[in-house]
């Protein structure tokens, strides 16, 4: 056996430091783990509106419900509904957003604890009108925006105005 490459080796050992230490001063040095959160949790904010704009049964849900119009705030963590800052019933959306919530930060590997609140706004105008090819149709136009809180900072996700039509006794039509 050759004396060199342990020699080498043993010199190598004296001045790199250990493991541990390198691996503690390069997660201070450089935070990946952290921008790597910022950027899920951002992500997960934009599509949050998008997962309300393409459900095809929310509409159908509001117009039951909630028909009116108004500012309607829908909190996910809590999984509670207000409509003009009165508390309504909780409509279905809530709890599969929630669900969906729940399963995309588990993909992203971010605990449930730093997650201080969700809540989605939506601003919607609704009235019955009658159109000469389809009949009565009731629409819904809403404007969505999403808001995370965690640890301090708030993720703002928004989408462009939508537009929901329901004709009576068919499933809802969303186009935006």
């Amino acid at each position: 056996m050759n004396i060199r490459p342990v020699l080498w080796l043993a010199a190598l050992t004296e001045c790199v430091p250990p493991f541990a230490i390198v691996s503690q001063i390069g997660q201070a040095a450089w935070p990946v783990r952290d921008k790597r959160r910022r950027r899920a949790l951002q992500t997960v904010a934009n599509s949050l509106c998008n997962v309300i704009a393409a459900d095809r049964r929310y509409p159908n849900e509001v117009r039951r419900n909630h028909p009116e119009g108004g500012r309607l705030v829908l909190d996910i963590l809590e999984r509670r509904c207000t409509l003009n800052n009165a508390r309504v019933d909780t409509i279905g959306i809530v709890d599969r957003l929630s669900s969906w919530f729940h399963n995309e930060l588990y993909d992203a590997r971010i605990p449930e604890n730093g997650i201080s609140s969700v809540r989605v706004d939506v601003e919607y105008t609704a009235a019955e009108r009658t159109y000469l090819a389809s009949g009565r149709v009731w629409e819904m136009h809403f404007s969505l925006r999403s808001e995370i809180g965690a640890a301090g900072e708030s993720y703002v996700g928004i989408t462009p105005a939508c537009t929901a039509a329901i004709p009576y006794g068919i499933g809802a039509i969303v186009a935006w």
